[in-house]
């Protein structure tokens, strides 16, 4: 979703709700885990017969989740995508205790011995590593989902499937092995010996780890506060009429109708003036009222609730005072209009016209720290936005490329290009090398997020 965050517009059922998108088997498994976490019951899962459901499916879980995860990275490209989602999204990456797994089920099949295999989705590093660390050569016969076209594409299932069919009938491969649920029941049932390498428990636990933790964050944002301009028309007393009963009656029945716009949103009026109020409410009350505009119901954000001469400018921040000053931005812009505008501290602003549909669009003045540093790291100013949540959430003083690509919900060559960007700027430093699971060493950056946070926070 683009106009108002990654974690807006979404009618919770409770809180931290997250979902679970992918095939039957990889659900339930990640169901399982997150009963043995003990979130089971924020975890909602949804099963797919064919990937090219997951699109449908992540729209229905997401106005009630704040986390989509995916079981895969086909299914995240395909429906986890941020510009079309109000939910934070990510997806659980192949692991090389994955690869492990499947390698001694095929050993067992084939009496004691490796057969010769074709792979797919699964980085060329982790396989090289993983038959490194049994003596062996690496297969040649690998295939990245990414098309290399450098727009982060990837592959389509078809491309896949004949990728694998044309080796093995070949025979050239006497195993496929494939990381995808639709890819491994199309080369079953045409007879082709076929490994479907899935996600271990121990990764599950991991990512349901990182899609809780992003799910609480969400929450909390919902908390952030809001503030509502509303100037009526006409209210302001004037040294000329006196004071007349007929305004104070007229001043009286306004300031009731937005007493009750003001309880609708659960928040708390102040006068300003003879003709201005404030109210002050939640981040998460407007979120809901702009998803309810968005989907054409009426909610707390209703105008025709004021009275008609009202003009209402809504401002979110991180403080009231940061939350007031958008709200006179907004304010300032449905003057001449009278459309109603909501301004989000990130630059986005949300705006809604009786006549017209809803629709959101980037103030760029606003958020000049945000525009710059986000050139600099060659990234758009929402998603160097999320990469400073991603990066809230690992380590600062000692974070690797494979902390960062789960925190982010990328894969680990991309966490390497962006922590590369990161490094030109200075915000990342590199520390050094350190041993990992199984001896293999990885690089340690230190991040500086007193650098980030400024930015992200529009200040």
């Amino acid at each position: 979703m683009t106009g108002y965050g990654p974690h807006s517009g979404r009618f919770p059922l409770a809180p931290g709700l997250i979902g679970v998108i992918g095939p039957a088997d990889s659900v339930a498994l990640a169901l399982a885990v997150a009963q043995e976490e003990g979130i089971g019951d924020i975890v909602l899962g949804r099963a797919y017969k064919s990937v090219d459901e997951a699109p449908e499916l992540a729209r229905g879980l997401d106005q009630i989740c704040q986390v989509l995860m995916f079981t895969g990275r086909v299914p995240y490209v395909l429906g986890g995508q941020p510009a079309t989602l109000r939910a934070a999204t990510q997806f659980v990456p192949h692991s090389g205790t994955d690869l492990y797994r499947t390698l001694i089920l095929l050993q067992r099949e084939f009496n004691g011995r490796l057969p010769r295999i074709s792979l797919d989705t699964i980085e060329p590093m982790i396989v090289r590593e993983a038959y490194e660390d049994l003596g062996l050569g690496p297969p040649s016969d690998t295939l990245p989902l990414d098309v290399g076209d450098g727009n982060e594409s990837i592959r389509s299932v078809d491309d896949i499937v004949e990728f694998h069919l044309s080796l093995f009938r070949a025979g050239k491969v006497e195993a496929c092995l494939t990381c995808v649920d639709s890819v491994y029941r199309t080369l079953h049932e045409g007879q082709v010996r076929t490994w479907r390498i899935t996600h271990a428990k121990s990764v599950y636990r991991e990512a349901l780890r990182q899609a809780h933790l992003r799910a609480q964050l969400a929450v909390a944002e919902t908390t952030q506060p809001a503030v509502v301009l509303i100037s009526v028309a006409g209210m302001k007393v004037r040294s000329s009429d006196g004071g007349s009963y007929e305004l104070q009656r007229r001043r009286l029945q306004a300031r009731q109708e937005i007493l009750d716009f003001a309880e609708g949103l659960q928040g708390r009026l102040a006068d300003l003036d003879d003709d201005a109020f404030i109210v002050y409410t939640s981040r998460g009350t407007i979120e809901d009222g702009i998803s309810r505009m968005m989907s054409g119901h009426a909610g707390p954000l209703d105008l025709l609730k004021l009275p008609s001469e009202a003009r209402v400018g809504v401002g979110l921040g991180a403080t009231v005072a940061a939350a007031e000053a958008n709200a006179r931005r907004a304010s300032v812009m449905g003057e001449r209009t009278g459309d109603l505008h909501v301004a989000f501290s990130d630059g986005n602003v949300f705006r809604a016209n009786k006549d017209y549909p809803p629709t959101t669009y980037h103030l760029r003045e606003m958020n000049e720290p945000i525009r710059r540093l986000a050139g600099e790291l060659g990234l758009g100013p929402l998603a160097l936005t999320r990469l400073t949540r991603a990066l809230q959430q690992v380590d600062a003083s000692g974070m690797t490329a494979t902390d960062l690509s789960r925190a982010y919900g990328i894969e680990p060559r991309s966490a390497r290009r962006l922590i590369s960007a990161l490094q030109r700027t200075g915000i990342a430093i590199r520390l050094g090398r350190q041993g990992g699971p199984r001896g293999r060493p990885h690089t340690v950056y230190r991040i500086d997020l007193d650098r980030l946070l400024p930015a992200a926070d529009g200040r």
